[in-house]
């Protein structure tokens, strides 16, 4: 471990705009950056009635899921998604152990992986510990996966195709029946994320159109619209019991505390009482889109995650500065998190603002961006 070589590269970084911090934010800000993007870590009535169902729940499991982590609790969760999804269910302690653990312990070194090109962090990782031979198709090109499946299909009997739903950087989304289609033509193994969609479409875009039967990996993380921490599987029975048996990410860890299970539980068990969120949700989502169309600036967004591609990281970091000033929680986006030149403002949305504050922010963009650009 060379000290010189990583001070030289955290110089660097500091150099180019890209050093990574730790920041504690004003509550009094206009939070548009949270992925909570139905509210419910800010609903008191829907916690009050939460701690009311389930008091005095222990703080630690206190063992992995092997051992005695595998409590009432955290069976039923599994039972009750089980019941909802009609297929086994599995619960991860974080959506990256989730998809990580998943292909690197379902792919090897004769698989061919055939990946979104802005496929999440966790995919990438697991993809790399796997040993699989990876594609990359362009972001969202289901063409361009139709080529490479052309192209490889009798080279390779395991094939996986990774995709999310809603993407979180710009906040587009897959066509998932589309993508099934090519399933059902060439069949293939297909894992989704749902992320950016859970929540936000009730149970998940792939179950309200119908398609979860024909994904073999079906993975729910719930740090966004899910208010919690956590993440499920939905998958067939043999790969339960192989994950189960073959993944470290699974095996190796304590699982996660009562509390944690019993709300990931009490939200799955609401999800039907959501809906009026849900559906103001996507009216702010329409009336965002319009204003910031309104003042000439373009976004690709089909989502509550709207993002406004500013340039280069200086600019957008003063951006996010001078809105800061102003009362607005806007997080830059940066390389190399996104290209270089795409650095941008990302919007996440939830029912708790007001279409008062989004016009007071819109007037207050429009004046910086005017300054700055």
């Amino acid at each position: 471990m060379n000290l010189n070589l990583i001070e030289d590269e955290l110089n660097k970084l500091k150099t180019e705009n890209n050093l990574r911090t730790l920041k504690t934010y004003s509550d009094n800000l206009l939070n548009l950056s949270s992925n909570d993007y139905l509210g419910l870590n800010e609903d008191i009535l829907l916690r009050e009635n939460f701690y009311k169902k389930y008091p005095n729940l222990p703080l630690s499991s206190s063992s992995s899921r092997l051992i005695t982590g595998s409590y009432s609790l955290i069976m039923d969760l599994e039972n009750k998604l089980e019941e909802i999804y009609k297929k086994p269910a599995l619960v991860f302690n974080t959506g990256f152990d989730g998809n990580c653990c998943v292909i690197e312990t379902m792919a090897n070194k004769n698989t061919l992986i055939l990946s979104d090109k802005l496929n999440h962090a966790s995919i990438h990782d697991g993809i790399i510990h796997s040993g699989a031979k990876l594609l990359r198709y362009r972001h969202l090109d289901l063409n361009h996966l139709e080529s490479l499946l052309l192209k490889y299909e009798n080279e390779y009997d395991d094939i996986l195709v990774i995709s999310e739903t809603t993407y979180s950087m710009d906040g587009d989304e897959v066509d998932l029946k589309k993508l099934t289609s090519l399933k059902d033509k060439y069949n293939f193994q297909l894992m989704i994320d749902e992320a950016h969609s859970y929540g936000v479409h009730g149970y998940g875009i792939a179950y309200n159109l119908n398609l979860v039967d024909k994904i073999d990996f079906l993975l729910i993380p719930l740090g966004k619209g899910g208010a919690s921490i956590g993440a499920y599987l939905i998958t067939n029975k043999l790969f339960k019991e192989y994950l189960i048996n073959k993944g470290r990410k699974f095996i190796y860890t304590t699982a996660l505390p009562p509390i944690n299970i019993a709300w990931n539980l009490y939200i799955l068990e609401n999800m039907n009482n959501f809906k009026n969120k849900i559906t103001a949700l996507e009216d702010l989502r329409v009336y965002t889109k319009n204003k910031i169309e309104s003042l000439g600036l373009e976004t690709i967004s089909t989502s509550q995650i709207i993002s406004i591609i500013i340039g280069t990281n200086e600019k957008t970091i003063e951006l996010c500065n001078r809105l800061l000033k102003k009362g607005y929680l806007l997080y830059p986006i940066k390389e190399p998190t996104v290209p270089r030149g795409t650095a941008r403002l990302r919007i996440g949305l939830n029912p708790h603002i007001t279409k008062e504050q989004i016009n007071n922010f819109m007037e207050d963009l429009n004046y910086e961006l005017n300054s700055i650009l």
